[in-house]
């Protein structure tokens, strides 16, 4: 699947599709709004609710990296980091 077909397709087949080949990647939460961040097929998809919502408001796929600076700033990789200076230390 494409980004172009993607968008072409009504909002209960993009949620069919989220669901049978999406991957989970995070979630946040922007004002009144709740984004949920799937990959599907080397693209990326956000869909959009009210933050105590259940019904998807929009879907917006992507391709751009670049977009997913936002998620990416929310992980906490500190722990990944002091797993390094360990590993690093053990081979001197």
């Amino acid at each position: 699947m494409t980004v172009p077909y993607f968008k072409t397709l009504p909002n209960r087949q993009k949620k069919i599709a989220i669901l049978r080949t999406g991957s989970f990647l995070c979630e946040k939460n922007a004002g009144l709004f709740r984004k949920m961040l799937y990959q599907v097929d080397g693209f990326y998809v956000e869909i959009w609710f009210l933050r105590f919502g259940k019904e998807a408001l929009w879907y917006r796929a992507f391709e751009d990296t670049q977009l997913l600076s936002p998620y990416l700033k929310t992980i906490d990789i500190s722990a990944l980091l002091g797993n390094l200076a360990l590993s690093n230390g053990d081979y001197k």
